[in-house]
């Protein structure tokens, strides 16, 4: 017995001296991940965030940290060359996006899962009163809601969306929705100025191209309780926009149908009178982005930006 014990023991011995040695000896894939790694941080060290055309869009850097950090988690839990490959190659990927990702001018583009959010709806006071303009290029048109700037939720809404080439404005409080459809002039792969007012108990309007499409009397809305967005519904997955955003502008009063028709240029400084906010988006600076005023940060997720036509 005592034989067959000391045996066993030998063979453990052996056993263990030789995972000890094939783990001391990493592989080709495990040393590429390494060599992958250190590529990246050298890549963070040289280089500079900012909001001037060239430098690297601010968020760049805490994006390409994370994939570090992932592929730094791949090496300490997982023995296999087919998990260092993969995390090597994503590595590889998340490098040539933020070599690419640098301030320049450009247009977002709105798709599947992008979305802009201007933080919580009641923050924005909309229930009282307010005009929300908006540049849009649709690329295509879908049957269904697809929605360019809404907070629906919690009892409360406003949207700002098109069914296909119509487009439409609604608001929604104890008297249910009100508001409807404008004019079915929305034209694909072509650039459209869109306003929207409300006033509590009075009207809400809509305006396609500096031209009122649509009028009716309203209740008041209640307060949503989710965040405002741009580009996507708060709640419903597929109501996301299909085309181009640019030149947001938040309102705390109702404008006029000729300062509106004024707007299309969308040549807003920031410090214009009843002005909430105001994003030209001309310019990719990253993932948050400070509006004219300097009051609101908008969180970009998803969203690609082209470069100017």
């Amino acid at each position: 017995m005592k034989t067959i014990l000391k045996r066993f023991a030998a063979l453990l011995c052996s056993v263990l001296l030789f995972c000890a040695c094939d783990n001391d000896a990493s592989s080709e894939s495990r040393l590429a991940l390494e060599a992958k790694i250190r590529e990246a941080q050298e890549l963070l060290a040289s280089s500079n965030e900012g909001t001037e055309e060239g430098d690297i869009a601010p968020g760049s850097k805490q994006t390409l940290q994370a994939r570090i950090d992932q592929a730094y988690f791949i090496m300490d839990n997982t023995p296999l060359d087919e998990g260092y490959a993969n995390a090597c190659k994503l590595l590889d990927e998340a490098m040539d996006f933020f070599r690419k990702n640098i301030v320049k001018a450009g247009i977002p583009y709105f798709n599947k899962d992008s979305k802009m959010n201007l933080g919580p709806a009641n923050a924005w006071q909309l229930t009282e009163e307010f005009t929300v303009e908006v540049m849009v290029r649709f690329d295509e048109f879908v049957t269904g809601a697809q929605n360019v700037i809404s907070c629906e939720g919690g009892g409360g809404a406003m949207l700002i969306r098109n069914d296909g080439s119509n487009i439409q404005f609604y608001i929604f409080g104890p008297d249910g929705w009100q508001g409807g459809s404008g004019a079915v002039g929305l034209v694909l792969n072509r650039w459209h100025h869109i306003a929207a007012t409300y006033k509590a108990n009075d009207k809400i309007k809509l305006y396609l191209d500096g031209e009122e499409v649509l009028s009716g009397a309203c209740g008041k809305m209640a307060e949503p309780e989710v965040d405002l967005q741009l580009g996507a519904a708060p709640v419903y997955d597929s109501r996301y926009m299909r085309g181009d955003i640019q030149h947001v502008s938040i309102w705390a009063d109702v404008r006029t149908a000729a300062e509106i028709a004024a707007d299309k240029a969308c040549a807003f400084t920031g410090t214009e009178e009843g002005l909430k906010a105001y994003w030209p988006l001309t310019l990719n600076v990253g993932t948050e982005i400070t509006d004219m005023t300097g009051a609101h940060v908008a969180k970009l997720s998803g969203v690609t930006w082209k470069d100017i036509d």
